[in-house]
């Protein structure tokens, strides 16, 4: 049996980091707009619903594309239907952890949250999710 190749994990989980937090601030903006104004959990805002797309997406890219990234860079033996199939089990896992948090946060009845930290609560969950994922997944692929 021969060795996997080293592969700079912790480094590929910053750049998972870094990219999956710019996309939520693309998305952040897009959804919520550049106006400061506190913002609501539920409606009508639904930023506790917006838990459940963004950690499905950031789920779903973070497991895919360092993965195949990774596949070729390595020149490993895994087929891309068994990453693929990967991928969309940690979007079903994403699925249920946005699920749950859109779940707790209106249950919590919440007050509404500043807009700019409503950005940065985003930021960070959209970064370290993409990170944890990213990190997961390269490890599967390399033991």
């Amino acid at each position: 049996m021969s060795a996997v190749p080293a592969l700079p994990i912790a480094g590929e989980a910053g750049i998972g980091f870094a990219i999956n937090a710019t996309l939520s601030l693309a998305f952040f903006l897009g959804i919520f707009g550049m106006v400061a104004r506190p913002l609501t959990w539920g409606a009508p805002d639904a930023l506790g619903l917006d838990f459940v797309p963004q950690s499905i997406a950031v789920a779903l890219m973070s497991a895919l594309v360092p993965s195949l990234i990774a596949r070729k860079r390595l020149g490993l033996a895994i087929s891309v239907r068994t990453i693929l199939l990967r991928a969309f089990g940690f979007a079903i896992g994403g699925a249920v952890l946005g699920g749950l948090l859109a779940w707790a946060t209106d249950a919590a009845a919440l007050p509404p949250i500043g807009w700019g930290q409503a950005l940065a609560l985003k930021l960070l969950y959209g970064g370290s999710l993409g990170a944890l994922i990213t990190t997961l997944a390269l490890k599967r692929m390399t033991r």
